[in-house]
């Protein structure tokens, strides 16, 4: 199943220090959550192998989201798992034509391998592969021209090399929801606040279309924010909610010589697909944060136990009577993540 580096570049919102009256906490289509469920519940049906269920969800989450291709690739997975090899095809085919774009992962996906030799699967390669680099110029253009939101801290000197924290927002949310939330942790520390905005709309927001895009938007940000200011290379912090700590986790771990660390709050993880590789000396520290009410608790639970037993740097903060947002007090608990991740 499934979940280069533009030379263009982005100018930045750059805007001052705000002073933190109020909260203002992501607010969530019932698109997203109708989503979240029924993929958890596909996600369920995948690991116990009941292929008719998985079916049916994932007919599910088409219907839900009919423009995207990655629900219509999980459905042929599932197919080609149930040993309906047609099916499986038909399914690739459509996921190519609404954009299915991971030449990579096709590739190398043990589920898709009873369709490989089949008469057609080679030209719904060759429609993936152009999808691939179609998307690649699609996506720079786009996000040269929606630039993140980013805050500079009070009283910076010229020339002082600075902390970054990089802040990816949930599925249906909006990069101005984030000052109100990282923005006094970072001037704590005297960091440099980015958010960065997904591209895909969804109801009032926006999300993250997939992990190759999710990534060129990442390297844009880091690009300019590296043109604007003298960045401490060794405190560069990646953190995401929702949609986005699942990004922040892939990407923190896809980069690790990039970040110092990375904080997942409320994300995603099937170990299947994200179970991370043996860290190295120059891994980033994990800080994974959710709330016990959430329906993300298991699956962040099992993602830090998993990271932290292929050899990282992890700590678990799971935090009473919080559902699906941010513990308070923000500043504390946020605080907190960032003295552990950058205490080297």
């Amino acid at each position: 199943m499934a979940r280069s580096v533009c030379n263009s570049v982005r100018s930045m919102r750059l805007v001052a220090v705000v002073a933190l009256v109020g909260l203002a906490i992501p607010a969530f289509a019932q698109q997203s959550v109708k989503f979240q469920a029924t993929d958890r519940a596909f996600s369920e049906a995948y690991r116990q192998e009941d292929w008719d269920l998985a079916v049916d969800l994932g007919y599910k989450l088409v219907q839900i989201l009919p423009d995207r291709a990655v629900p219509k690739y999980n459905l042929a997975c599932i197919y080609a798992l149930k040993g309906d090899s047609t099916s499986s095809l038909l399914w690739l085919r459509r996921a190519a034509e609404a954009g299915f774009k991971n030449l990579s992962h096709l590739d190398s996906d043990s589920d898709l391998d009873a369709v490989r030799d089949l008469a057609g699967y080679a030209s719904v390669r060759a429609m993936v592969e152009e999808n691939k680099h179609h998307h690649r110029g699609e996506v720079c253009e786009k996000a040269s021209a929606t630039p993140p939101i980013v805050i500079a801290p009070k009283n910076l000197r010229p020339g002082e090399k600075v902390p970054v924290i990089i802040a990816l927002h949930g599925f249906g949310d909006h990069p101005e929801n984030y000052p109100h939330i990282w923005g006094g942790a970072a001037a704590e520390i005297g960091a440099v606040l980015a958010v960065p905005q997904g591209l895909r709309p969804v109801g009032s927001g926006f999300a993250w279309g997939d992990l190759e895009e999710a990534e060129a938007i990442l390297e844009l940000t880091m690009k300019q924010v590296s043109e604007w200011f003298s960045v401490d290379r060794d405190r560069i912090v990646l953190t995401g909610f929702s949609q986005g700590a699942f990004m922040a986790m892939a990407l923190g771990t896809r980069h690790q010589d990039v970040f110092a660390g990375v904080i997942p709050v409320a994300g995603g993880y099937l170990p299947e697909i994200d179970a991370p590789p043996e860290a190295s000396s120059g891994s980033p520290r994990f800080y994974f944060l959710v709330g016990d009410l959430d329906q993300a608790a298991p699956q962040t639970r099992r993602a830090a136990d998993d990271y932290k037993k292929a050899g990282y740097d992890v700590r678990l903060r799971v935090a009473a009577n919080v559902g699906h947002t941010f513990p308070r007090p923000l500043n504390r608990e946020l605080g907190r993540a960032l003295e552990f991740v950058l205490d080297r």
